[in-house]
Order: structure tokens, then C-alpha cells, then sequence
């Protein structure tokens, strides 16, 4: 399975945290598989599947609505877990979410319980995970990618629910953008650094 290299984060998320306060809830729950759009589900990888090393900062660029939000994201990924962190534009810490194969954890202002943990996690997978790997865990849906790479499209029969082009054939090597068709949002996300560990 190839390395998550690049992520993208649900606008929902932002939305409740660009104001938050000091105060923090947390979140844990057991996850077998999200719903990534209406009857369409993604089974999750469990801990052995998790296998990468690497670590990556990105700047993300998020759209929902008339409302827009940028912010700087790390995600770690480790043999059995995956771990990102959001912050804010003097940064200072949004959430923090993590998976490690069969409990999925947010943390975040007590303002921010719209935060989406299986948005995100989502996202990561549908992103960048080997599409033949996605295509057997995606119930209700599949996954393709363009004859060059530059795309991939999530669909639901005929019905496109899901959209992700590359700037490069290399995720890292420009802008991707996500729009999710269905739940109204649009990602732009630009890697700063990356490294395999």
C-alpha cells in the first residue's frame, strides 16, 4: 500500500474552531468505517496496515460556502497510527486527531465539536491511498484515477461525489485540490516539507 503523502481536512472542521477558546474536549470512539457521502462508506485500515513513516507539514486552504480558512497542518504517520495536528495562523493549536487502527481521537476547543475526525481520516485515505486498496474497503462507491494520474474521481453509480486533481503527477510537488461535491467543501492543500522517516 502506498504512503498517505499529502491530506486533506474537511472545512467542517475549521468551521467551529476559528474562534475557540482555551478550552479543550476530547473525543474517542471505536471506527470500523466512515461515511464518506450519503450510503457510501470507506472500512477503515487496521493497525498492521498501517505501515508508513513519514512526516509532512502542509498549508491548507479550505472553501465552504461564502466562508474561507487557511491553516498549517503535520501529519505524522507511524506503524500502527497516524497522527495530525492543526494550527492556527499565530500558531497556536486547533485539534489534534489520531488513529491507530481501531479508535479514532480528536481534541479540540470546546467550541470546535463540529471538528470531524472521519471527515479528515477520510480524506488522508481517499486522497492518496493506493486506489486498488480503496476500491476493496469503498462500500457503495468506487474510486478511479485519470489515464495520467493528475485525478481522481470518487463516484456513487454514474454520480460523481468526489473530486481530486493534482498540480504534478507528485502530490508533493504542487497544489491538490479536493472538492467535495456532495458536502459543499473545496481543499487546496500545498506541502511545505516532507519526509520519510
Amino acid at each position: 500500500m502506498s504512503a498517505a503523502r499529502t491530506f486533506s481536512i474537511a472545512v467542517v472542521i475549521v468551521a467551529g474552531i476559528v474562534n475557540a477558546s482555551c478550552s479543550t474536549v476530547e473525543v474517542r470512539q471505536q471506527a470500523e468505517r466512515i461515511a464518506i457521502a450519503d450510503d457510501v462508506f470507506l472500512l477503515l485500515p487496521v493497525a498492521s496496515e498501517l505501515t508508513e513513516s513519514f512526516n509532512a507539514t502542509q498549508v491548507i486552504s479550505a472553501e465552504y460556502e461564502d466562508r474561507s480558512f487557511s491553516f498549517q497542518a503535520h501529519l505524522e504517520s507511524r506503524p500502527g497510527k497516524i497522527t495530525i495536528v492543526a494550527l492556527g495562523a499565530l500558531g497556536g493549536p486547533l485539534f489534534s486527531i489520531s488513529y491507530d487502527g481501531s479508535e479514532l481521537q480528536a481534541s479540540g476547543s470546546a467550541e470546535a465539536q463540529v471538528v470531524n475526525a472521519e471527515y479528515v481520516l477520510a480524506d488522508v485515505l481517499l486522497a492518496h491511498w493506493n486506489v486498488d486498496w480503496l476500491n476493496e474497503r469503498l462500500q457503495g462507491a468506487s474510486i478511479e484515477t485519470s489515464a495520467d494520474g493528475s485525478s481522481r474521481f470518487v463516484s456513487r453509480q454514474d454520480e460523481l461525489l468526489i473530486g481530486i486533481n493534482y498540480e504534478t503527477p507528485d502530490p508533493w510537488g504542487g497544489k491538490a485540490t479536493l472538492t467535495h461535491l456532495e458536502r459543499g467543501y473545496v481543499l487546496d492543500i500545498r506541502t511545505a516539507e516532507y519526509s520519510s522517516q
